[in-house]
Formats: structure tokens, C-alpha cells, sequence
């Protein structure tokens, strides 16, 4: 493994956690996966380069098979994605949807989470949406 990867931090993971909160095919073993999985910053933005024990690929359908939302400091919408390449976790993407830099990490509360197989977990309208608002 390349040893410019490092582990998680407690932000990083929560975010993840959350992403899998959900049922689909493949998400056991992206859990199980989240158990040896290493970062690389990509971005300001906070993205992620990842890389993890591959011996348990998930049988995912497509490269995004789980993504959150939440809003910004100023309302912006800013989307969290998992991408899954053969199998194993690649990278976790961030951005806004007005491609300007992220305000406010986002935080694992915050997060509406969907699936290509289902529609959100949760409504983020109900909680103003914003990073911090679930006491973070």
C-alpha cells in the first residue's frame, strides 16, 4: 500500500459511516472494508483518495453506489460521493454545486443520504440542512 496514505480521521470516517448507513448491494462488504481503509488529501475541498483491503470487492452496480447531501455555511448544497472502482473503495468526492470551495467541511449528521436503489435516508431540509446543525 502506498505509505503516503494515512489512517482516517474521526471526521473523515464518520462521513463514510454515514454513507453506508444504508442497505444496497455491496454495502457489507464496503463496511467490512471500512475497517482497513487509508486516506490521501486530493483537494481543499476536502476529497479523498482512498485505499483499503481489496480481498472482499463489493458487488456494487456502477462507480457511485451511495452519495450525500447537505448545505454549506451560505445554503449551497454540497455533495459527498463514494466511489467504488472493481470492487473497492476509491475515492470520496466533495464539491458544491456552484463549484465554489466548500465553507464548512460537511458532518456525518448533516448528511442525506441516497442510494442509485433508493431516494433519501432523510429529508436534509428538516434539519436546516446545515453542517453542525445536529449538535457537531
Amino acid at each position: 500500500m502506498d505509505s503516503s496514505f494515512r489512517p482516517l480521521i474521526a471526521r473523515e470516517l464518520q462521513l463514510l459511516e454515514r454513507l453506508l448507513e444504508p442497505d444496497f448491494p455491496g454495502c457489507d462488504e464496503l463496511r467490512h472494508q471500512l475497517k482497513s481503509v487509508t486516506a490521501k488529501t486530493i483537494d481543499e475541498d476536502g476529497g479523498l483518495a482512498l485505499q483499503c483491503d481489496p480481498s472482499l470487492p463489493a458487488p456494487v452496480d456502477g462507480r457511485i453506489p451511495t452519495e450525500g447531501k447537505c448545505a454549506d455555511a451560505d445554503g449551497v448544497v454540497i455533495h459527498v460521493l463514494l466511489h467504488v472502482v472493481a470492487g473497492v473503495m476509491n475515492e470520496l468526492e466533495v464539491y458544491r454545486e456552484d463549484t465554489c470551495r466548500v465553507l464548512s467541511p460537511p458532518v456525518a449528521g448533516a448528511l442525506a443520504v441516497c442510494t442509485q436503489y433508493s431516494g433519501p435516508v432523510v429529508d436534509w431540509g428538516s434539519s436546516g440542512g446545515k453542517p453542525g446543525s445536529d449538535g457537531t
